[in-house]
């Protein structure tokens, strides 16, 4: 017998074009447009091929046009690597198919459920690792016209919203283009893909067990081939394309199947691995005592959607009706009035009442404000200040400022009830959680510890990059005063409301009496006040798209709203105020820190003369400090903006400032002896 020789084998192996792989198609260019949804108009037939989570989008698809034939491959940025991840993937884009649908308004709910009972629209999911092609095919049926879209944009929200450097190639009525990729579609769909058991009853009543997914189906084949082969890359390493998001759901799934049905698949053999009819039918058996536990994000339903072209606002999924009653407005406008004037001659302390208001007036015209703040920010991340565009905003002071009886009862006049997320859940992954499943939803965090915010909040606040959804929310968090302040990269990201005016603590008589005020102004409150504050506000963002100073913006709309309800005048903490009136104080705290170290009385002559203290040295500010046996200083520099401090000169327990920068922040000559009433609020005896 005849040996081949294994050289030969290997080259020609490796001369074999299969049709798969990189490919490299031959086009010629002809003109360019900005991407438009309008591309789909015109075609009663799609088929489509995309690798995220998309499914909003795929809806989206299905609400506005009638198509009479729509199919859609949902596929996965992730390499699979099993059985347990194709269960988990095929568990997770069915769940994201059934939310996107039932989720829609009734009537347009009931319209794709018909269409799917039909079989006009069809899903599947992926079942073995496949090419990472997103393609779009349309074609009209009567007219004989087609269209193919290929490139780098998956169907989502985000890629088609031009949030992303993306592109598409358009082949309209080409018969060679039309060829070739729907082969190529039609090869990963009947080759790589499982249908989405998708039943009206089933998207309406229940939910999706794991157990249900295609993969553990009965069907005529006997034996399930999964592609078990990772994919690699030059120096061998494998190679990981991922959609974070959509991937941490998928391995929390997949970590859902206990090692007993684990033990049951068989190990890969020769890059594929085979699952017999019989051990997928034991594999079921096990599986349907699973008892798969909601995540945090996938269980809460909370959720607002705004779309600014239409004028529209769903809560929950619901329509919320823009169209207020006029005497519950001015009865919700009355009720607001009487819960700030409740602030007066009860708090003290602090810098006074009617500043206590006023920043709390702020913070009312951020939180109505806040569902439209993702759109600023995307339009600000290309070309404009984001900074001007907290998503976070801190509210912190000391006990019994009534932070968190203002952000229930602002909550309560938006939705009809407080809602907050419980501080356990404040972690990096549950943020991200909820920036991708409450949409416009501000989220609300009562009684945070600064430890939470330098360990998980500070990331998610300094990340300038927008999450990669159309919608997403913003954050208030609220938390009692600490002997630190926050650092500069926290307090110039972040909406920061401070305050040491409070309700004395030991005035328990009046404390109750306020209370009860409080809870009879809640109950009192209907959504109306809010409705009308967000019409005002889609017909304004009509005129002005992305306002350069939203609080002035807001506050202006809220302002005139109240005097209009009111038929007077608001009080004065109730008028407009600018982003720069607010940003010029928010500094206060450090800068009366600073001010204090910097006091007359710590003033040395010359270094030496005392441990700790501060010299003049030209155009230094040289402040001395002890530091402990780590080199910890007292002070808390990192909280100082970068501007005033000379990084070259400072070292250990001696930082160097620059005086210029540092006597305009403070507003005083350091040279100039401070004397009478303002001498002693800032220090001297």
């Amino acid at each position: 017998m005849k040996h081949s020789d294994p050289r030969l084998e290997q080259t020609l192996s490796l001369d074999l074009d299969d049709g798969s792989g990189l490919r490299v198609a031959r086009a010629r260019f002809q003109s360019e447009a900005k991407f438009s949804w309008s591309l789909f108009d015109g075609y009663d037939r799609v088929r489509i091929l995309t690798y995220s989570a998309g499914a909003s989008a795929i809806v989206r698809l299905l609400d506005q046009h009638d198509f009479s034939d729509f199919e859609c491959v949902f596929g996965c940025e992730s390499v699979l690597h099993g059985f347990r991840d194709v269960m988990a993937f095929q568990q997770v884009a069915i769940g994201d198919a059934r939310a996107a649908i039932k989720n829609l308004p009734g009537e347009r709910h009931a319209s794709i459920l018909t269409r799917v009972r039909k079989g006009q629209a069809r899903f599947r999911v992926l079942r073995e690792q496949v090419a990472h092609a997103k393609l779009y095919l349309l074609d009209n049926t009567d007219s004989g016209s087609t269209r193919v879209l290929i490139g780098s944009a998956n169907l989502s929200e985000t890629a088609f919203g031009g949030r992303q450097a993306e592109t598409l190639v358009c082949f309209d009525d080409d018969d060679a283009a039309w060829d070739h990729y729907l082969g190529m579609y039609q090869s990963v769909r009947d080759r790589a893909s499982d249908e989405i058991p998708l039943p009206p009853e089933r998207i309406e009543h229940a939910e999706i067990s794991l157990v249900e997914v295609p993969a553990l189906a009965p069907d005529d084949h006997a034996t399930l081939v999964i592609d078990s082969a990772k994919e690699q890359g030059a120096d061998g390493n494998v190679l990981h394309v991922s959609v974070p998001h959509q991937i941490e759901r998928i391995e929390r799934m997949k970590a859902a199947v206990p090692p007993v049905v684990a033990s049951l698949i068989p190990a890969p053999r020769n890059g594929k691995q085979l699952i017999p009819r019989d051990i997928r039918r034991r594999i079921v058996k096990e599986s349907s005592r699973i008892r798969v536990v909601q995540t945090e994000e996938e269980a809460d339903h909370r959720e607002l959607s705004i779309d600014r072209d239409a004028k529209t606002v769903t809560v929950f999924g619901e329509p919320f009706s823009l169209q207020a009653d006029l005497d519950a407005s001015s009865n919700d406008a009355q009720l607001m009035m009487e819960f700030f004037s409740n602030y007066e001659g009860t708090f003290e302390g602090g810098m006074g009442v009617e500043r206590l208001q006023r920043d709390y007036f702020i913070l009312w015209s951020w939180l109505y404000f806040s569902p439209f703040m993702c759109d600023m920010r995307t339009l600000a991340g290309h070309e404009g200040d984001i900074f001007r565009y907290p998503s976070f905003a801190i509210v912190y002071g000391k006990p019994s400022c009534g932070k968190s009886s203002l952000i229930d009862t602002l909550m309560t006049s938006m939705f009809g009830r407080a809602y907050t997320v419980d501080k356990r859940e404040f972690t990096k992954r549950r943020l991200r959680d909820i920036q991708h499943a409450y949409r416009r939803f501000p989220a609300v965090f009562d009684d945070i510890g600064r430890p939470a915010i330098r360990n998980h909040g500070e990331d998610v606040i300094k990340d300038e990059v927008p999450p990669l959804v159309a919608e997403y929310p913003c954050f208030v968090l609220s938390m009692n005063q600490e002997l630190k302040a926050f650092t500069d990269q926290i307090v110039k990201r972040s909406l920061m409301i401070y305050t040491t005016t409070a309700l004395p603590s030991y005035k328990e008589s009046l404390r109750h009496e306020l209370h009860l005020k409080i809870q009879d102004v809640r109950r009192g409150l209907s959504t109306n006040l809010y409705r009308e504050y967000l019409r005002r506000t889609l017909a304004r963002l009509d005129e002005t798209p992305v306002p350069d100073d939203w609080l002035q913006f807001s506050s202006t709309i809220l302002s005139g709203l109240i005097a209009d309800l009111l038929g007077k005048a608001p009080p004065r903490w109730c008028v407009p105020i600018s982003w720069n009136d607010y940003a010029e104080k928010r500094h206060e705290r450090v800068k009366a820190q600073v001010d204090h170290l910097l006091r007359p009385a710590t003033k040395m002559k010359k270094e030496g003369n005392h441990p700790i203290g501060w010299i003049l040295e030209k155009d230094k500010v040289i402040v001395i400090e002890q530091t402990d046996t780590f080199g910890r200083r007292e002070f808390e520099w990192e909280n100082v903006p970068s501007t005033l401090i000379d990084d070259n000169a400072s070292v250990g327990g001696r930082t160097v400032l620059n005086r210029p920068e540092l006597e305009e922040f403070l507003a005083r000559n350091l040279n100039t002896r401070r004397n009478g009433l303002l001498g002693r609020l800032l220090g001297r005896g």
